[in-house]
C-alpha cells in the first residue's frame, strides 16, 4: 500500500501524544506543521518507536480478527458477510472488505518500521541516540510486524512512500522470517550492550518465535496439502527458547496494551461491540475431558468488559509458555521424555494431569499450542499442518481444497499499484 510520508508524520505525532500526553516531539509551536525532515532528528527517535507500536496494534487487531475467523477460534455470528466468506473457508478472495480494510494498516507497521529503522539506528552510529532501549524495541516491533505478515499472507508488497513495490511473490515469503530473525539479533546486541535483561528476553523469544514459524511455513509451502510430518525441528528455536526463559519469569507474558495507549482494538469491536464474530465453544482437555481451562481464561479475559471496557482488550504477542512448547515440539521424536516433560510443567501452571508414556506426543503438542495460545494467530497455521478442519469450512473452499492458504493482496493494492 503506498502511504504518503505526510500522514506517516503524523501518525509518529499522534502517537507520541498518545504515550505522552503534551509532551513535545520537537521544539516548534505547531507539531501539525512537522514535515519528514523534522522526524529524522534525534529528539523524534521515541516518537518513531510509538509510531510503530501503535500501527502494528492495530495492524495486528485487523490481520488477527480475519486469521482467527476462518480458524475455529471465531465464527460469523453477524450480518457482516466477509466475515462469513471467511468462516467459511474462503481466502483467496481479494475483494474481501476485511482483506481491503486490513492490509493497508499492517502495511503501514511495516513502512513505520523501516522508517523508525532507517533513523534511529543512524541517531545510534551518530552517538546521539539518548536512550538505546528506543532501538531495541524498535528491531523487536519491526520482528512482529514481519512475523504477523509472513503467518497471515500468502503474498505482500513492500511500497516505500507514494512509490509502489513489486509483490515479494509467495515463494519469497520466507524472507520475511529471515529479515525478522536479523531483527531479533540486532535487538538482542543492543540488549545485551546496555544490559536490559527483559529485552533481551524478548529478543530471544521473538527470534524463537520466528525460527519456529519459519519451520512451520516451509511445512506449508507450495500450499496445496498436509504435511505427512507436521512438527518442526532443526530451526534453531528451541535453544533461543531456553535462553529466553532463563531471563523470563515462571509464566511470563508480553501483550499490546490497547488500553493505556487509547487505541481501539478493532476485533474487540467485532466480537463485543457488534457482534459479527464470535468465539467458537468451548473445547475440552485431552486428559481431564472437561472444558480446557487455559484457553477459557484467555476468552474470559478478553471478554472482561469491566477491566478493558469494550475497545481495549490485550493481545499476548510473547509467552514463555510458547517458549516451552518450542522446545517441547522439536523434541519429539528425538527426545520424547524432554518433549513429555516440558509440555507437563506447563500443564502444571493449571492443575492438570500429566501426558503419559504412550500418549500421542503429536495430538498433544497441537492441543496444547491451541490451549495455550489461543487468540494469538498461531491456530489456522497450525490446522492446516496438523490436518484440523473447522466445521464450518465448506468442502469447495480454499481451506480445504488448498490446506496452507492464507490472505491475498487485495483489490485496492492490485488495482493502485501498476506492478501487480
Amino acid at each position: 500500500m503506498r502511504t504518503p510520508k505526510r500522514i506517516i508524520t503524523l501518525l509518529v505525532i499522534a502517537s507520541l501524544t498518545m504515550f505522552y500526553g503534551c509532551d513535545q516531539l520537537l521544539d516548534v509551536s505547531n507539531p501539525n506543521s512537522l514535515t519528514e525532515e523534522d522526524v529524522t532528528q534525534p529528539a523524534s527517535a521515541n516518537g518513531l518507536k510509538n509510531g510503530l507500536l501503535h500501527s502494528l496494534m492495530v495492524g495486528t487487531a485487523w490481520t488477527w480478527a480475519a486469521t482467527s475467523t476462518i480458524s475455529d477460534e471465531l465464527y460469523w455470528t453477524g450480518s457482516y458477510e466477509s466475515y462469513k466468506t471467511f468462516d467459511e473457508g474462503r481466502i483467496d478472495f481479494p475483494s474481501n472488505e476485511i482483506t481491503v480494510e486490513g492490509f493497508p494498516n499492517i502495511s503501514e507497521a511495516r513502512y513505520m518500521a523501516d522508517l523508525a529503522i532507517d533513523n534511529i539506528s543512524r541517531f545510534d552510529a551518530d552517538g546521539t541516540l539518548d536512550d538505546r532501549s528506543i532501538l531495541a524495541k524498535t528491531y523487536i516491533y519491526s520482528a512482529l510486524t514481519r512475523i504477523t505478515i509472513a503467518d497471515s499472507y500468502d503474498n505482500f508488497v513492500f511500497s516505500d512512500g507514494m512509490d509502489a513495490k513489486p509483490a515479494i511473490g509467495e515463494e519469497n515469503m520466507f524472507e520475511l522470517y529471515d529479515q525478522a530473525i536479523t531483527h531479533a539479533t540486532e535487538a538482542l546486541s543492543v540488549a545485551e550492550d546496555i544490559g536490559n535483561t527483559l529485552l533481551q528476553a524478548q529478543a530471544y523469544g521473538v527470534r524463537a518465535r520466528a525460527k519456529h514459524a519459519k519451520g512451520v511455513w516451509q511445512l506449508l509451502n507450495p500450499s496445496g496439502g498436509t504435511p505427512s510430518n507436521p512438527l518442526v525441528s532443526g530451526t534453531g528455536a528451541s535453544a533461543d527458547a531456553e535462553e529466553a526463559l532463563t531471563l523470563m519469569d515462571n509464566d511470563y507474558k508480553a501483550t499490546f496494551d490497547y488500553q493505556s495507549a487509547l487505541l481501539t482494538n478493532y476485533m474487540a469491536t467485532q466480537v463485543i461491540q457488534r457482534g459479527e464474530i464470535t468465539f467458537n465453544e468451548s473445547f475440552d482437555d485431552l486428559k481431564t475431558g472437561e472444558s480446557d481451562p487455559r484457553a477459557e481464561a484467555i476468552i474470559e479475559d478478553y471478554l472482561d468488559t469491566s477491566t478493558y471496557t469494550e475497545l481495549y482488550p490485550p493481545f499476548t504477542w510473547l509467552s514463555a509458555r510458547e517458549m516451552h512448547l518450542i522446545i517441547a515440539e522439536e523434541a519429539i521424536g528425538i527426545d520424547d521424555d524432554l518433549a513429555r516433560e516440558t509440555m507437563n510443567y506447563v500443564r502444571s501452571f493449571d492443575g492438570l494431569p500429566d501426558i503419559e508414556p504412550g500418549d500421542d506426543l503429536v495430538e498433544f503438542i497441537e492441543h496444547e499450542r491451541r490451549a495455550n495460545l489461543h487468540f494469538q494467530n498461531r491456530r489456522l497455521n497450525d490446522m492446516y499442518r496438523f490436518g484440523s478442519l473447522s466445521d464450518n469450512w465448506l468442502q469447495n473452499e480454499d481451506a480445504i481444497q488448498s490446506p496452507g492458504t492464507l490472505l491475498p493482496i487485495p483489490s485496492n493494492e492490485l488495482l493502485a499499484n501498476p506492478n501487480l
